[in-house]
């Protein structure tokens, strides 16, 4: 497979290429080779010309894949299935599991979506969310440096929201399972990690039974992943390797090792049989550690059943709150119970967690941008996530930002009333928008949430649309520059109703 930034192949190289190989090597050495690039930038996307191939992303077994992009929608990235007998797989037994996977992840947080999908041409191929940013395994590399507690806090958060999406996913009837899991295939979109190639790994069930899908059809549910037969043999148990059948045990199994990893941040760390007492000896809360040795079984019957036991220990774990501004505790005595206290977590505070628990989409018919950061660092750069009209996604640990495009109308204004009662949104500009209104301000009182607001260069806003404003007891910042209707009068009752709110005229 040539590697990226390499020139691709013209339509007579391919075939030149394919037909020497083919002359040269048996047939089996044919079906194992890995292929070169069948496709070009430039191309259009079969069965989808709207989308344009730009550049390749990268490859494996299973195919290519590439990142496309609409001229209305954006990017995706497609993958595409070159591999004979994971093509047919796809084809004639997984047709079924993708509609699953495309009904049932699009609107998980923590989940790259599968937004399309086409399995009746000549190269089958799925289509998924463009997801910027690195993976979970590089995001390792840069956590070598932090302190163990630290990195105990991080692991802690990150941990929760993969974990939060299994348990989702795994209480289907049957489960969905990854069976695939591993660092690289967790995306970190700044800080929310969303977990790709989710659902393909088949539908979890006892061999031989067969379950009625929202198409109607019967399938066979213990089906292979497209991706790889039985997963990467680092994070898959056992009895993956020897044909059971697709089990929410398998993903448990492959978080216990991500953990162990992320505590230690090394990619190559396996749980051996001293795990627990290594463990205890970096002062991992004993509860963790416990879960960690349990998923790492054997024997399935020892694991947990599925996510959920996971989600609802580090959620418990992530309301150990630090005391700011005291030293860290000292250290144990030698005499160490296993029930004894640890370093404490770095963790949101009860309100966020409540406010940020209800993970959900919106979808925001306003022009404009989008952006995200962690909640509480607010010195942290703001990351613009998504360009709307579209869909924006709300995470668990994050505060939000809309900035309206200049050009708005009223109807866009009235559209951001799709964020009302949204707690984690603090900063809102709608600086130069002719659309805003007095009408349009009565929209913001249901924004508890907003820190900061910029309205500058509104000249339709009067005093009748400060009224409004009286509500947001907790803004912090205000713009009102270059807003020629307002007078003195409607500034002085406003900064009133306002004390600790800086009036910028």
């Amino acid at each position: 497979m040539s590697e990226p930034g390499e020139r691709p192949h013209t339509q007579p190289e391919r075939r030149t290429h394919v037909e020497k190989t083919t002359r040269e090597q048996s047939p089996t050495d044919v079906s194992r080779q890995t292929p070169r690039p069948l496709f070009t930038p430039g191309d259009p996307l079969p069965n989808l010309e709207m989308w344009v191939l730009q550049r390749r992303l990268g490859g494996g077994g299973f195919g290519e894949v590439w990142l496309a992009r609409h001229e209305r929608k954006g990017e995706a990235a497609v993958k595409f299935c070159t591999d004979a007998t994971a093509r047919h797989k796809l084809v004639t037994h997984e047709k079924a599991v993708v509609a699953r996977v495309m009904r049932h992840c699009g609107r998980h947080p923590n989940v790259v979506p599968l937004l399309e999908c086409n399995l009746s041409g000549e190269i089958p191929w799925l289509m998924y969310e463009f997801v910027e940013g690195g993976t979970l395994a590089e995001a390792l590399a840069e956590w070598r440096d932090l302190s163990p507690p630290r990195r105990l806090g991080r692991t802690v958060r990150t941990l929760h929201a993969i974990t939060g999406a299994l348990a989702t996913f795994h209480k289907l009837d049957p489960p969905l399972v990854h069976r695939d899991l591993k660092p690289q295939n967790v995306l970190m979109a700044g800080n929310t990690p969303r977990i790709t190639d989710f659902g393909i790994g088949g539908a979890a069930a006892d061999t031989g039974h067969f379950a009625a899908l929202e198409n109607g059809s019967d399938l066979t549910v213990r089906v292979p992943t497209m991706l790889q037969a039985v997963g990467s043999s680092k994070y898959a148990p056992q009895e993956q390797f020897l044909g059971a059948p697709p089990s929410p045990q398998d993903d448990v199994y492959a978080i216990g090792i991500i953990a162990y990893q992320m505590i230690l941040a090394d990619l190559n760390a396996i749980p051996s049989a001293d795990a627990s007492s290594q463990l205890r000896a970096l002062r991992i809360p004993s509860e963790l550690v416990s879960l960690i040795v349990k998923s790492v079984a054997l024997d399935p019957v020892r694991r947990p059943k599925d996510a959920s036991e996971w989600e609802k220990t580090l959620a418990a774990l992530m309301r150990k709150k630090t005391v700011s501004g005291k030293k860290p505790p000292p250290p144990a005595p030698a005499a160490v119970s296993d029930n004894d206290g640890t370093e404490l977590i770095e963790a949101l505070g009860d309100s966020e967690i409540s406010a940020a628990s209800v993970k959900q989409t919106l979808d925001l018919k306003a022009r404009g941008r989008w952006y995200s950061r962690p909640a509480g660092q607010p010195e942290a750069e703001w990351q613009i996530v998504a360009t709307t009209p579209g869909t924006v996604r709300l995470s668990a640990g994050e505060v939000y930002r809309f900035s309206i495009n200049s050009a708005a109308t009223e109807e866009d204004v009235n559209a951001i009333r799709a964020l009302a009662g949204l707690t984690s949104l603090r900063y809102l500009n709608l600086s130069y928008c002719a659309g805003v209104t007095d009408a349009g301000l009565a929209h913001l009182k249901a924004f508890p949430g907003l820190r900061q607001l910029y309205l500058r260069g509104c000249n339709r806003i009067t005093d009748a649309g400060l009224l409004h404003l009286h509500a947001l007891s907790d803004l912090l910042t205000l713009e009102l520059t270059d807003c020629k209707q307002l007078t003195a009068g409607g500034l002085a009752a406003l900064q009133t109703a306002l004390p600790k709110c800086k009036i910028l005229r």
